[in-house]
């Protein structure tokens, strides 16, 4: 185990993550937006903060880049400030995090993992922003897996399906939006934050030491329903 930097911790997925990562040894440097007793103070889209949060923890064996923002609209009633919000905070802000970890020269054996979406590359409408967003950050994960892989330091990307966190809470919410979700997942339920948290340190651990590159789902699967 080492030192690990979660982004996006202060709740959902970033949360379940820091938990499981803390509960198997790891010394967790948990980062969110907003600031906690045990959360720092992180705008991932802060060029200055990541080297800040970086230069302060260094050494760091681990990056989980977990923060993430989604909203909902038709690409015809979407703003420009939002299409750019949602490509700072999902894409920019990850590219921020592999730049400062991959320009400190991290020890071999060193791994980040991503927090992309089924939605990667599963379209639905009404989030053509988000969509566009995390198919383009398993699409930086795989090219930073490349550059990474000479310092001996692996990046994967997890894709989760429909999850149960603060960020689905309104659509979980809806009967008929639950309905139709555990319908469309063949093992009939919505994912819980720490089934996504145990492939997260899995990844990070010695025993995925030949795994790169990858966009792993968690997702019931639904990737691969074409029903």
């Amino acid at each position: 185990m080492g030192r690990v930097v979660v982004t996006g911790a202060a709740s959902g997925i970033g949360a379940a993550c820091a938990g499981t990562l803390r509960a198997r040894g790891w010394d967790v440097v948990a980062t969110d937006v907003r600031s906690d007793l045990d959360v720092h103070e992180l705008d991932v889209t802060d060029e200055a903060g990541w080297d800040a949060v970086l230069d302060a923890v260094w050494p760091v064996d681990a990056l989980v880049l977990s923060a993430g923002i989604r909203t909902r609209s038709m690409i015809v009633d979407t703003t420009l400030e939002v299409w750019r919000r949602h490509l700072d905070v999902n894409v920019t802000g990850a590219w921020l995090a592999v730049r400062g970890f991959l320009r400190r020269n991290p020890a071999p054996g060193s791994a980040v993992v991503t927090i992309s979406s089924v939605n990667a590359s599963l379209a639905v409408p009404g989030q053509a922003h988000y969509v566009a967003s995390k198919g383009a950050l398993s699409a930086l994960t795989r090219a930073a897996a490349l550059e990474g892989a000479p310092l001996g330091v692996r990046v994967n990307a997890v894709a989760p399906g429909p999850i149960d966190t603060p960020m689905a809470a309104e659509r979980l919410a809806d009967p008929d939006q639950v309905a139709w979700l555990t319908g469309r997942v063949p093992l009939g339920r919505v994912g819980e934050a720490p089934e996504v948290a145990s492939l997260v340190a899995f990844l990070l651990s010695s025993d995925a030491s030949y795994i790169s590159g990858e966009t792993i789902h968690v997702d019931g699967g639904w990737s691969v329903n074409a029903v």
